[in-house]
């Protein structure tokens, strides 16, 4: 077991956020914030600004201060969009399960983006200048659909460990998928009838030997089944793409009597052209 699993429960179980979209089953292998250079953007903007309106209120003369003291309205808006972006922060969780991976983000409204582990066909690991300098990273998932919900998660905290252990978890090499032992099922055609079967062994009205009446014959070789007892089994479970043995067509039926051919019946004859007797032409009797 890893060391830190006890440690990443604890923090799933203290954490009211996390509760709500950990499954009990679950095996948590990473939990945790994003990283706080995301907020140095904001830190750095609040900074530039305070100093900026400083500068100006400073150097404008005592008469006219009063005019330009408004700027500093614009540094609390800019300072409170800091907090604003700090709890936001606050919020914010990348969750990896031995099932899925989950960004967990949302001050008011609580979004959740997941992606199942078994759609995850590559991941891109990067780090910036800046990340290299303070501990952060990026992963970019690839997976086998499209349009996913959780793509790209930024500002990783720990990013070397962290992409180790995804990989790990994702990508570890598993048996080769095999189909479970059971219970062959039965042959399309019977190989030799069975018993309580209509026309096997022991079937009422069956033949000898389990054929079926004017259906074709499966010859299945047998072994010696004293002798070699592994080949007779192997014998019975051979599969059913053995020769058939097709019966014979019967010749067709002959009259008793070779010597009384029969009959044949020549066609009549409706018209007999006209014959000449010397006396002249003889008009056919259905011309009359």
């Amino acid at each position: 077991m890893d060391p830190d699993e006890p440690h990443l429960r604890d923090a799933v179980r203290a954490h009211r956020h996390l509760r709500r979209y950990v499954l009990p089953h679950e095996r948590v292998v990473v939990a945790t914030r994003l990283h706080w250079a995301r907020l140095l953007k904001p830190a750095a903007v609040t900074v530039a600004a305070f100093l900026v309106i400083g500068a100006i209120v400073m150097s404008t003369p005592h008469e006219m201060r009063g005019v330009v003291q408004w700027l500093w309205l614009v540094w609390f808006v800019v300072a409170g969009r800091l907090v604003w972006l700090w709890l936001e922060w606050s919020h914010e969780w990348f969750v990896a399960t031995d099932k899925r991976l989950l960004l967990l983000y949302g001050l008011i409204v609580h979004r959740v983006s997941m992606m199942p582990l078994k759609k995850v066909t590559d991941m891109g690991y990067a780090r910036s200048p800046v990340g290299q300098l303070v501990g952060y990273g990026r992963f970019d998932m690839e997976s086998a659909g499209q349009d996913q919900a959780l793509r790209t998660i930024n500002f990783v905290p720990q990013p070397d460990a962290t992409y180790r252990v995804l990989c790990d978890t994702i990508f570890t090499p598993g048996a080769a998928t095999t189909e479970p032992d059971g219970p062959r099922q039965p042959p399309a055609i019977p190989v030799g009838g069975g018993a309580g079967r209509p026309g096997g062994p022991a079937g009422p009205g069956g033949p000898a030997g389990g054929a079926v009446p004017g259906g074709p014959t499966v010859t299945v070789g047998h072994g010696d089944h004293g002798d070699h007892g592994d080949h007779g089994e192997q014998a019975r479970r051979r599969p059913i793409t053995q020769p058939i043995e097709v019966p014979p067509r019967a010749p067709a039926p002959r009259p008793a009597d070779d010597s009384d051919p029969i009959p044949t019946v020549d066609p009549p004859q409706w018209y007999a052209p006209p014959k000449s007797d010397g006396g002249g032409a003889v008009v056919p009797k259905p011309f009359l």
